[in-house]
């Protein structure tokens, strides 16, 4: 007799869970319980993963953010072999192909081969959702569903960083330059540890809210979104992150360019009268911007002049893929500034993976924002036109800040970035698949 394949992963299931409780007892047994159930239901469909990683990994330590997005696109293989589902790669997923290529490589030689493993790991978990969304969500509705349930992910942390606010949080003096910025007591940093993450995380997430608030017909969730989106703008200011707000103002830009260039008249009056309503200490953080006499800039300055000479003796290859070869490396050049990146993105990569490293991460980069604005903002259909604008605004936001942060570092920013990434390529996926079924 032939036994089906779903009864011998139950039996297998079982045989598993038995094990664990003879061996361990109770408390592994349902923790296992727990872990074989959400592994049942992803199998049964993916997009519960998807949804659930998507909610979850602002609040979750690394490890399991790590774990969570890692594992859906074996998921995705393990539906394939199960139910015979077609697993496809698109066309325009070659610049990425070629950004991971590099990766590996840099990791294989780099200086310190198990410290670039960490970030190699980070970024094919990133990856890897990536290729579990092209292949998992194949309708506007579900790509609705899952923006939506991305996008409320960031309210609760925008909430959080306003709450804080009112209660007050531990300031660490590298965050401010106290001589210069007497008045200031709190910057908000809501769950990420730090309030220059908090903003490069909102920077991405903002202009998308923005995109389904403008895309939005009903008055009455136009109300509701535009009210959500106003909240996490007031967490952006909150955080006081200048970099961050550099980073928001490219990407309001581009999202008026994309839109409607008519905007414009309307946003530069609006935006130089908002500066009136602003709290001294958001004005001169503004004003500091520029400023070669605050602490924290001449720090970045000193960073990229040693960063540079860094680059300049390993300009082929770099140090290695990730920060602790970069970080390993930087303190032989100077043992008084024991930082973890270049405060720059482009100077990072290229001292991690070379000046040709540089390059490839860039074709990827403006590569991704080509592709977004043939298949999505040139749309005909509004609701990818307006997903599509707000989606290039976030790359746009953080390629901006990226001039002042590293924002391929931290990872939860790391998981945030490719799963806008994920976005963009899925809602391209989706809009031709729609085409083809029309011509049908």
């Amino acid at each position: 007799m032939v036994v089906p394949k779903k009864l011998n992963f139950i039996w297998l299931m079982a045989a598993f869970l038995a094990a664990i409780y003879y061996f361990f007892g109770i408390k592994f047994f349902v923790a296992g319980l727990v872990g074989v159930c959400g592994f049942v239901m992803v199998i049964y469909d993916v997009k519960i993963g998807l949804f659930g990683a998507a909610f979850l990994y602002p609040f979750l330590p690394d490890a399991a953010g790590l774990i969570m997005l890692l594992s859906m696109g074996f998921f995705v293989l393990i539906r394939s072999i199960l139910f015979k589902e077609k697993i496809e790669v698109m066309d325009i997923t070659l610049p990425i192909g070629l950004f991971g290529f590099v990766a590996i490589f840099a990791t294989i030689t780099s200086i310190e081969p198990m410290g670039s493993l960490r970030d190699l790991a980070l970024n094919a978990a990133g990856l890897s959702f990536v290729f579990a969304m092209t292949n998992t969500i194949k309708k506007k509705s579900e790509l609705n569903a899952f923006i939506s349930v991305f996008l409320v992910s960031a309210l609760l942390v925008g909430l959080i960083g306003i709450y804080q606010r009112f209660t007050g949080v531990e300031m660490r003096p590298e965050w401010l330059d106290v001589e210069n910025n007497t008045d200031i007591a709190v910057r908000v940093y809501s769950v990420f540890q730090n309030p220059n993450i908090l903003a490069e995380y909102l920077v991405m997430l903002i202009p998308l809210a923005v995109g389904v608030t403008w895309h939005t017909k009903s008055m009455r969730k136009k109300i509701v979104f535009t009210g959500a989106t106003g909240l996490l703008l007031v967490c952006i200011l909150l955080t006081l992150s200048r970099g961050g707000w550099v980073g928001i103002a490219f990407a309001a830009l581009t999202f008026i360019i994309l839109v409607d260039l008519r905007l414009l008249i309307l946003a530069i009056p609006v935006g130089l009268g908002g500066l009136m309503f602003l709290p001294d200490q958001m004005l001169n953080r503004i004003i500091s911007i520029g400023s070669t006499v605050d602490s924290s800039n001449s720090y970045r300055i000193k960073i990229w002049e040693i960063t540079m000479n860094l680059i300049r003796d390993h300009k082929v290859g770099g140090v290695g893929f990730g920060y602790i070869p970069f970080k390993k490396t930087f303190e032989t050049y100077i043992r008084t500034m024991p930082i973890y990146h270049a405060h720059n993105t482009y100077l990072e990569v290229a001292a991690e993976i070379g000046i040709a490293g540089l390059f490839i991460f860039m074709l990827f980069m403006l590569s991704t924002l080509k592709y977004a604005y043939i298949n999505l903002v040139k749309s005909e259909d509004k609701y990818y036109k307006y997903i599509g604008a707000g989606l290039c605004a976030s790359i746009v936001g953080i390629m901006a800040h990226g001039l002042v942060e590293h924002f391929l570092y931290i990872p939860r920013i790391i998981f945030t970035f490719w799963i806008i990434i994920g976005i963009i390529f899925t809602a391209i996926k989706v809009q031709k698949n729609e085409k083809i079924e029309i011509q049908n």
